[in-house]
């Protein structure tokens, strides 16, 4: 109801609707979101943790699984029915009630960021994660249960740089909240530690770190804001002509721009002397891949104790009835979320191997372009569930060990209509370079003539992109390095 004035005499009582959309989460919803997250090695600290917690809560030794689960259904139907509770053992299915894992039909599931991630094989570690460290950090910068479900979204949707692997206009859209507010928590966290991380682009990123360091209005944030490709080409001369100064003044510029961090979630990657925990691994059996979770997360129940004390409420107190309720429910929300993080992983992983089995018995060059609602609409579930999925898991295979999220890649068009996964591009790039005769290395323009003549149409810029991303030289740097037989590289 609006109360208004008009000509200071007249008030008018009007009644309107208005439709709006709001975010609730459950705590199963919330524990759920943030199980489906979370790498195994950090799923199974959170599982002890709460088996010490909660003494509703304890581990099935192999032998009294069958007699736990029968138990557990009867029981479970029991207490929710005294409580009130609906009778839904699946969470997932909860989340889709309260709309908050809205299917997005915008969103490809492909890595958003211009620069393609690194390359496919690499093994990494699991240390400490650059998701663990910032959450630590969100839970006192927001005020509200909104605000932390947007922030653990967007630090969801951050790729192995820092950089936020989704748009805001996305994210939005699968929570069910304005642009507004996505935007406003990304700028938030924009300025945790490390500086510079959800960052859209790599300007945004440094001028993060200036403006930290008080200096982004100066000529470094000017040149990062409007001369950074000028600094990325080495067109040192250009850039000192409209920056209006000298050259060796620029190049102190320059300089200083160079430290700044162009990867800020770079420095958790994991070193390489610890070893990857995979999720699960793949086999072959019979001719045919496989894919069996790993060990390691223990089997929960409801501990038998309090079921007896829920089935006998006139031998026990009202105190001692509600103490042993609320630890059934909270044991056996959080036995449903590890399970349905577990049995979701299972779904994702057995679709990825289904349509990457050519990569697993070929190699890299037949790897076939993948994005996240494929798997989505394979497996049932919504787009960004799997986004979460795939983040920080990984998967054994005969080939290494491998980030569920590396097996997304775009796909480029061959000139027959038929398309080729740009991880497989970027892998022929690599061979090309290779074979190169290191007295005349290949331009980049040459590159792209070679790739034209298999049939795969590339531009120019794509080509040094992934070069790049391999950290190749520009053919200039290759031919010095050869002739001055520099260490570090090997054409």
């Amino acid at each position: 109801m609006a109360v208004s004035a008009r000509s200071g005499t007249r008030t008018e009582l009007r009644v309107g609707a208005r439709q709006q959309q709001r975010l609730t989460l459950t705590p199963q919803v919330r524990q759920t979101i943030e199980m489906l997250v979370l790498p195994l090695t950090e799923l199974r600290v959170r599982v002890q943790q709460e088996l010490l917690q909660n003494p509703a809560l304890e581990e099935v030794v192999e032998e009294e699984e069958e007699d736990s689960e029968s138990e557990d259904v009867e029981t479970e139907r029991e207490s929710e029915a005294e409580d009130g509770a609906p009778d839904d053992p699946d969470p997932m299915a909860e989340i889709d009630a309260e709309d908050f894992f809205q299917e997005n039909q915008d969103n490809t599931g492909g890595l958003a960021l211009g620069e393609e991630p690194p390359a496919l094989e690499r093994t990494l570690a699991a240390g400490r994660t650059l998701a663990q460290h910032l959450t630590e950090q969100l839970g006192p910068s927001v005020a509200t249960e909104i605000e932390r479900t947007i922030g653990l979204e967007i630090i969801g949707n951050l790729d192995e740089r820092g950089y936020l692997d989704a748009s805001v206009a996305e994210i939005a859209a699968t929570l069910g909240v304005s642009e507004e507010q996505v935007e406003a928590i990304r700028r938030r966290i924009l300025r945790f530690d490390p500086t510079g991380v959800a960052a859209l682009d790599l300007a945004e990123c440094l001028l993060a770190q200036l403006e930290a360091a008080g200096q982004s209005g100066g000529p470094l944030g000017r040149i990062v804001r409007e001369h950074l490709d000028l600094v990325i080409r080495e067109r040192f001369r250009e850039l000192a002509r409209v920056m209006g100064a000298e050259v060796a003044v620029v190049m102190r510029w320059v300089r200083r721009i160079g430290e700044l961090d162009f990867r800020p979630g770079g420095q958790f990657a994991p070193g390489p002397d610890q070893i990857v925990v995979p999720d699960a691994r793949v086999y072959l059996f019979n001719g045919e891949w496989r894919v069996e979770m790993s060990d390691g997360v223990p089997k929960l129940r409801t501990s038998p104790a309090y079921r007896a004390v829920l089935k006998t409420p006139d031998r026990h107190t009202p105190q001692e009835q509600a103490f042993a309720r609320e630890a059934w429910v909270r044991a056996k929300g959080f036995q449903r979320s590890v399970q349905q993080r577990q049995e979701t992983v299972r779904l994702v992983a057995e679709d990825i191997v289904r349509k990457q089995a050519e990569f697993l018995n070929r190699g890299i060059a037949h790897i076939r372009p993948l994005v996240l609602n494929d798997v989505a609409q394979d497996i049932g579930r919504a787009e960004s569930t799997v986004s979460r999925v795939v983040s920080n898991k990984y998967l054994e295979t005969p080939r290494g060990v491998i980030p569920f999220r590396r097996f997304f890649h775009s796909a480029l068009s061959l000139r027959d209509g038929r398309q080729v996964s740009s991880e497989a591009v970027r892998a022929r790039v690599q061979r090309i370079v290779g074979r190169e005769d290191p007295e005349h290395p290949l331009a980049d323009d040459q590159i792209v003539q070679l790739l034209d003549r298999e049939g795969i149409m590339i531009a120019r810029r794509t080509v040094a992109k992934y070069r790049k991303s391999l950290r190749i030289p520009s053919s200039n740097e290759r031919r010095a390095r050869y002739r001055n037989r520099a260490p570090g590289w090997t054409p």
